[in-house]
């Protein structure tokens, strides 16, 4: 796998991903508002991209320490969501994030491993 170019980008790139699905998990919701009917494929989707995102970046080796840490962050987030008032702590949200961490792995691994690099290569017509 070649090094990254630009590996600041990448990596600040993720990490605002990281921010965006916190706050997107934290923000005040409508109890009146009528429920997302989709709302557990956009857990999963989230999910799946972060793993993708970060397992662009870094080598296989680490994929399964990717996978734990987003896990981790599914769940202190739900944790989070019992604490306050117009949130709850949904167990189906966890399964739909640890599938999307399932999914996202399965596509590094089979599809997408060092898609950064991949992806630098193509936009330097390398």
């Amino acid at each position: 796998m070649l090094p990254l170019k630009y590996p600041k980008f990448w990596l600040a790139s993720g990490w605002l991903l990281v921010v965006l699905s916190i706050a997107g998990s934290l923000f005040p919701v409508d109890p009146d508002a009528p429920v997302f009917q989709f709302d557990k494929l956009v857990h999963a989707a989230t999910y799946a991209l972060l793993m993708i995102w970060f397992a662009g970046i870094y080598r296989p080796g680490r994929y399964a320490i990717i996978a734990f840490l987003l896990v981790l962050l599914g769940l202190a987030l739900e944790g989070v969501q019992a604490l306050l008032p117009l949130r709850f702590f949904d167990v189906a949200d966890l399964v739909a994030n640890m599938s999307g961490v399932a999914v996202g792995l399965i596509l590094a691994l089979l599809l997408l491993k060092g898609w950064c690099q991949q992806f630098e290569a193509w936009i330097s017509g390398v």
